[in-house]
């Protein structure tokens, strides 16, 4: 009984450091920071640009797109200062950033409310099409 405790406890181990070791490689192809970019409080009638950084972690180049997942009418997506591709998918190299920029410009209609926008990165396989990662990146802010 003892041999068969210890063969099901060794494999019950190398099960969950397979499974720990996968998931860490598909986290392993972007990185995003900050992954909540934060605007605050701003007046009503202001205009406020924040963005965030987007890294390919990964040794292989990678095509990657931005795209708009939430946006209410007081955030506007940002092109340029954006630098990240948004209408098509485009080769981001290992080791290289790009910056996704957002506009929040607090109205009267929605001033005391907290807000979230959302833009999905995504990286692909560029010579399968096969998704690699995705990330979502949010931005929040009030009017006052």
């Amino acid at each position: 009984m003892r041999n068969a405790t210890r063969t099901l406890v060794l494999a019950l181990l190398f099960a969950v450091v397979a499974v720990g070791g996968a998931s860490s490689a598909t986290q392993g192809v972007l990185r995003v920071k900050p992954e909540t970019v934060k605007f605050g409080v701003k007046p009503v009638g202001s205009s406020t640009f924040k963005g965030a950084t987007i890294k390919n972690t990964s040794s292989s180049a990678v095509n990657l797109i931005v795209t708009i997942t939430r946006s209410p009418d007081d955030f506007g997506f940002v092109i340029p200062p954006t630098t990240c591709p948004v209408f098509d998918p485009a080769p981001l190299a290992p080791g290289e950033s790009c910056d996704a920029v957002m506009r929040f410009s607090p109205s009267e209609f929605f001033a005391g409310q907290g807000q979230l926008a959302q833009l999905q990165a995504q990286a692909t396989d560029p010579a399968t099409g096969a998704v690699l990662a995705t990330v979502l990146i949010d931005f929040t802010g009030r009017g006052k």
